[in-house]
């Protein structure tokens, strides 16, 4: 409650305080849609600078106004970096022109912009040939070497949608670059929301369950679980590692550190109620040991409060692909129909491959009764601590498998079902 309280407390004081006036690593919130959203704790991109100019498209002058020129700090930040490496690639180039970003405050732009609502767009002007500093008034004035560099360099950059004209003839990743109307003098660039926590739910000592959304909104979802016994923590690095580093295109991500919290912080492989997390799940569920056993599937199926919340998170974004992290075996095991994807993560991660059938009350027999056309495995690390290097290579497996799920999966994974729990809520602040 305390917490709730305290970010609530800093956002008024971030509306009361008004919008940034330079793009300083502050917490932008960008809330909503970018056709209907809101932004808080905007950042002013600068009127112009050595690598760029600002043009106001209604008034058809540099610079543009300040209050067109607010964003997302995450949106300033690419866009700088972005700048600063084309600048260095093409000294002898032009500055680049920068439009209309998002209002002060974001939401409803008027004239010009269904979008830009929530700190998260750019317009971004072509090159010219003639090396002016304005917007091309027709395709046949755009540089189109220097214009597809500067797009490729979006792309690289993580830029999830970039809208380019009928006449460009600019071309890129069909998933993230599209033909629209009336961008033939720019191109619109729009980032992915910054990850943020969703609260899941919470556990019996009250500690946070939180997952965390990457990438492609639009690709199947892959499902990271890292750590469910909480004796077993080596899975958090892998997930740590998944949360910072680049996605490539395609790729959609829910990241869940732990789903036994209690366990992680007491070193135990049960909840705080003694229970055995995955051993409670409704599938194949029986009657096993007493509290503190070591595989006490607890009074009841889904009697954990962890469990619950779970369920329903996995129900509400339905994995095409889910991957549970425990320890000791040093191995992949399932008896999952997809052995091909298992073989697939030993033979990129150097571990074996094991054909065993999950466990009664196991979250994967869950999962695929639930969910028949997804991939849901377990992979086991050894006892210890991961190594930088073992990290990044689960890592890099991850989104092997995930680049390779067909799209087709996710109108197809779930069975129509529908939880019974209220849904997962976005919490007030990350």
């Amino acid at each position: 409650m305390l917490r709730s309280l305290i970010a609530l407390l800093a956002v008024v004081a971030g509306l009361a305080a008004g919008p940034r006036s330079h793009p300083q690593r502050v917490a932008s919130v960008s809330l909503g849609r970018p056709d209907h959203g809101a932004l808080v704790g905007g950042v002013r991109f600068p009127a112009e600078g050595r690598t760029f100019f600002t043009w106001d498209p209604l008034l058809r002058r540099a610079p543009d106004r300040p209050w067109r020129r607010y964003g997302n700090d995450r949106l300033a930040r690419i866009v700088f970096r972005v700048l600063r490496e084309y600048s260095a690639a093409h000294p002898g180039a032009p500055r680049v022109g920068i439009g209309d970003l998002s209002l002060p405050h974001g939401g409803p732009f008027g004239p010009k912009h269904v979008s830009h609502q929530n700190g998260l767009d750019v317009d971004v002007y072509y090159p010219r040939l003639d090396r002016r500093e304005r917007p091309p008034s027709r395709p046949g004035q755009i540089d189109r070497r220097l214009a597809q560099d500067l797009l490729n360099r979006f792309v690289r950059a993580g830029a999830v949608r970039i809208f380019v004209g009928p006449n460009t003839h600019l071309t890129g990743p069909l998933r993230v670059v599209q033909v629209l109307a009336l961008h033939d003098n720019h191109m619109h660039v729009r980032i992915a929301k910054p990850a943020r926590g969703l609260t899941i739910g919470r556990s019996l000592r009250g500690r946070w369950i939180v997952g965390y959304e990457r990438g492609d909104p639009s690709a199947p979802v892959t499902l990271v679980v890292g750590v469910i016994h909480g004796s077993e923590p080596a899975g958090l690095a892998v997930v740590r590692r998944l949360r910072r580093m680049r996605l490539p295109e395609g790729v959609h991500l829910w990241l869940v550190p732990t789903v036994n919290p209690d366990g992680l912080a007491a070193g135990t492989r049960q909840n705080a109620d003694g229970v055995d997390l995955n051993r409670n799940w409704p599938v194949g569920w029986v009657r096993n040991g007493r509290p503190w056993d070591g595989n006490y599937s607890g009074p009841r199926p889904l009697s954990e409060p962890e469990n619950r919340a779970v369920r329903a998170f996995i129900l509400r974004v339905k994995p095409a692909l889910t991957i549970w992290y425990h320890q000791p075996l040093d191995e992949v095991y399932g008896s999952d129909p997809h052995v091909a994807a298992l073989k697939r993560y030993a033979r990129l991660t150097g571990l074996r491959y094991r054909r065993l059938t999950a466990p009664p009350g196991a979250a994967t027999l869950w999962e695929r009764r639930r969910f028949p056309r997804g991939i849901h495995f377990v992979v086991e690390f050894p006892a210890g601590r991961l190594s930088a290097a073992t990290a990044r290579r689960h890592a890099d497996a991850v989104l092997a498998l995930a680049r390779g799920l067909p799209a087709a999966s996710l109108s197809s994974l779930s069975s129509g079902w529908r939880p019974r729990e209220g849904a997962p809520r976005r919490p007030s602040q990350p």
